[in-house]
């Protein structure tokens, strides 16, 4: 009689990852530059370890100015950095931005801190920068990307 081939069509799946980094892969986060004020210093990726370069944005901002949040997230370091203050935070994207260059720190390791609710003041420039596990992000792409800073600011009659 007739041969009747059978194929199992068998479907191997890796258990399903934890909700959170499911999340987290899907999470847009908007960001906003944490100070007002113009970048004076860009993103310059070192050419190597040890090579001169800004792993952030260094702002031009006014001593004293408030600094705020770039988006919603939680403090993972807030504290002196070899005498400057700074703060870490951890975004649901995967991005940690970190702000130093502070004055004074207005925020704890642990806090559920909101975009543009207040971290410290500025004590120098801040330096604002965007990593991704080990990877240094340039941060204005980030503000860029997330539809400009969100911060008004007054422009000199005739600037483009």
């Amino acid at each position: 009689g007739p041969h009747v081939l059978v194929v199992a069509h068998v479907v191997v799946s890796a258990p399903p990852a934890p909700a959170v980094t499911r999340r987290a892969e899907r999470t847009i986060v908007h960001y906003v530059a944490p100070v007002d004020g113009p970048v004076v210093d860009p993103f310059r990726p070192p050419a190597h370890i040890g090579a001169p370069g800004n792993r952030g944005l260094e702002y031009g901002n006014p001593l004293w100015a408030p600094v705020t949040a770039a988006a919603d997230g939680l403090v993972r370091w807030a504290g002196q950095v070899i005498g400057s203050g700074t703060v870490v935070i951890e975004h649901a994207d995967g991005v940690r931005t970190t702000y130093s260059g502070l004055s004074e720190v207005w925020v704890d390791a642990g806090a559920a801190v909101r975009q543009l609710d207040g971290i410290g003041m500025a004590g120098t420039n801040v330096h604002f920068g965007a990593l991704v596990r080990s990877t240094y992000l340039d941060p204005q792409i980030l503000i860029d990307a997330s539809g400009g800073d969100g911060r008004t600011r007054l422009v000199p009659y005739g600037d483009p």
